[in-house]
C-alpha cells in the first residue's frame, strides 16, 4: 500500500471571522493556525482520502461540494473520501442553516462565500499534496490510555443534573463514561520504523482556551500536531473521536492548560510508537458510504426529555430542520487493512462509540467527528431519560441513535466479510 500526508493552511485571511464555539465572537487575531490534514491511501486497486478540518463542524451540503473539488482536482469519487472535524471550538462558524434559519437571530455574515471558495482550494491543494508524497509504507499500530478527559455529565443522588462545565468544582471527581484511547497509527517507508505520517484519534472536545480566548486556534490538536512534528519531523494527522459528552479535563483554562493537555497526549503517541506493532495483515483498503431514513425531533419529544423546561426547549428546537420528517442521513467507513474509521453525521457520545467498537469485527476502530453532517448531539437513549444538555441539543429523533449504530455495524460486518474473501482468493491464487 502507498501512503501519503499533506496539509494546508485554513485560518481565515486576515482572521476575519465568528469564533464558532461558543457565541459567535469576532476573532480578534491568530494565536495558531488552522489546517485540512490529508492522509492518501492505493492499494493498487482503491484509492481513498481522509482529511481532518480545524473546524468546528461542517454541513453535508458543504461537504459535498468540497468533495465535488476533490473529484474534479484529484480524481477521488466522493464514496472513497472521509472528512472529520476536530471540532476547536476557536475556528471559523461555516454552518449556513444557523444564518439561514436565524436560530439565534444572527444574519449571515459577509466573510461565509469568501472563506467558503479558499476553504474549497485549501482542501484540494491538502489532498494533492498527500498524493504526491505517497510512497510504499508499513504501518504499525498502537494505542495508549491517556487520563486526559472525563465525561462532562454530573448526577446527584436525588437524580439531579449537573454539567460540570458549569460546575468546575466537579471535574475531580466526574465518573461517567469516558473513552480514554488514544488510538496511533504510523505510516512508515517499508521495511523502516521512521513514520512518514501519523494519525491520531482521541475523544475530546477541542475548548480548553475557551470562550473568553479572543484568538482563532485549532486548541488541542494544533498542540499535538506541532510536538509530534517537533519529535518525528513528518506531517501529523490528528481526528477527533466519539467526544460528544468528553471533556478535557480542565475546560475553559486558557493556553497554558491548552499546552500542557496536548503536550501530555503528544507525549504519550511518540513514546508509544518505540513498541508499535507492524500490521502483518494485507493492507487493502475499502469504502462504504450509504444514509439511512432517520426521523427529525419533534416538539413533543423535547417535552419527554427529563429535566426539559419551556425555555431549554424553544433554544433548542429552533435548530430541528422538519420537525417529524424522516430525513436520510449518510454514515460512511474507511478500512485501512485491520483498522476501522467510521464517520458519523454529528457528535456522537463516548458511550456510543464505545458500543461501536466493542461491537466492531475490527481489531480496531476510531470514530470520526462531525464526519458526514452536523446534526448536533447523538445521545443513548438511556439519556433521555436522564436529561442534561447532550440529550436537549439533538436535531434527531431520540429513537434515531439504535438504528443507526445497527446500520454502522452492520457496514462493519460487510467490510470484514469483503477482507475475509479477498484473503481466502489471494490463499486459493498462491497454492495455485
Amino acid at each position: 500500500m502507498k501512503t501519503g500526508f499533506g496539509n494546508a493552511v485554513i485560518t481565515p485571511p486576515n482572521h476575519t471571522c465568528l469564533l464558532a464555539g461558543y457565541a459567535l465572537r469576532p476573532a480578534a487575531g491568530v494565536h495558531d493556525d488552522l489546517y485540512a490534514s490529508a492522509v492518501f491511501f492505493d492499494d493498487g486497486l482503491t484509492q481513498a482520502a481522509l482529511v481532518s478540518f480545524d473546524l468546528l463542524a461542517m454541513e453535508k451540503e458543504l461537504i459535498a461540494r468540497l468533495k465535488q473539488r476533490i473529484r474534479q482536482a484529484c480524481g477521488l469519487p466522493p464514496a472513497n473520501v472521509i472528512f472529520s472535524c476536530t471540532h476547536t471550538h476557536e475556528g471559523p462558524e461555516v454552518r449556513e442553516r444557523k444564518f439561514r434559519d436565524r436560530w439565534y437571530g444572527e444574519e449571515r455574515p459577509d466573510y461565509l462565500d469568501p472563506y467558503l471558495d479558499f476553504l474549497g482550494a485549501r482542501t484540494v491543494e491538502a489532498v494533492q499534496a498527500a498524493q504526491a508524497a505517497a510512497q510504499p509504507v508499513d504501518l504499525l499500530l498502537n494505542r495508549a490510555y491517556v487520563d486526559e478527559n472525563m465525561n462532562r455529565r454530573f448526577f446527584l443522588s436525588d437524580e439531579t443534573y449537573l454539567g460540570v462545565p458549569g460546575n468546575k468544582h466537579l471535574s475531580p471527581i466526574t465518573t461517567e463514561h469516558a473513552d480514554k484511547e488514544l488510538g496511533i497509527l504510523a505510516f512508515c517507508p517499508q521495511g523502516t520504523r521512521y513514520p512518514s505520517g501519523v494519525i491520531v484519534n482521541y475523544g475530546v472536545h477541542p475548548l480548553v482556551a475557551g470562550h473568553l480566548a479572543p484568538f482563532i486556534s485549532a486548541d488541542i490538536p494544533g498542540v499535538v500536531r506541532t510536538l509530534m512534528h517537533e519529535s518525528l519531523h513528518c506531517p501529523i494527522c490528528y481526528t477527533t473521536g466519539a467526544a460528544g459528552d468528553n471533556h478535557p479535563k480542565s475546560p475553559e483554562a486558557g493556553y497554558a492548560e491548552m499546552q500542557r493537555a496536548g503536550q501530555a497526549l503528544a507525549t504519550e503517541a511518540v513514546k508509544r510508537l518505540y513498541d508499535a506493532r507492524k500490521a502483518n495483515e494485507p493492507l487493502r483498503i475499502r469504502c462504504l458510504s450509504r444514509t439511512i431514513p432517520l426521523r427529525q425531533r419533534t416538539y413533543e419529544e423535547f417535552t419527554q426529555i427529563h429535566g426539559a423546561d419551556e425555555a431549554s426547549i424553544r433554544y433548542n428546537f429552533c435548530r430541528v430542520e422538519q420537525p417529524g420528517a424522516v430525513t436520510d442521513v449518510e454514515y460512511a467507513l474507511l478500512a485501512v487493512g485491520p483498522v476501522l474509521f467510521i464517520g458519523v453525521p454529528g457528535e456522537l457520545v463516548a458511550e456510543l462509540g464505545s458500543v461501536l467498537k466493542w461491537f466492531s469485527p475490527f481489531k480496531r476502530t476510531y470514530i470520526l467527528y462531525q464526519s458526514t453532517d452536523s446534526l448536533d448531539y447523538i445521545a443513548h437513549p438511556n439519556a433521555y431519560r436522564w436529561g442534561g444538555f447532550e440529550a436537549m441539543v439533538g436535531q434527531l429523533s431520540p429513537g434515531a441513535a439504535r438504528p443507526l449504530v445497527n446500520a454502522i455495524l452492520d457496514a462493519a460486518e460487510e467490510l470484514a466479510a469483503e477482507e475475509l474473501a479477498a484473503e481466502e482468493r489471494a490463499v486459493q491464487a498462491a497454492s495455485h
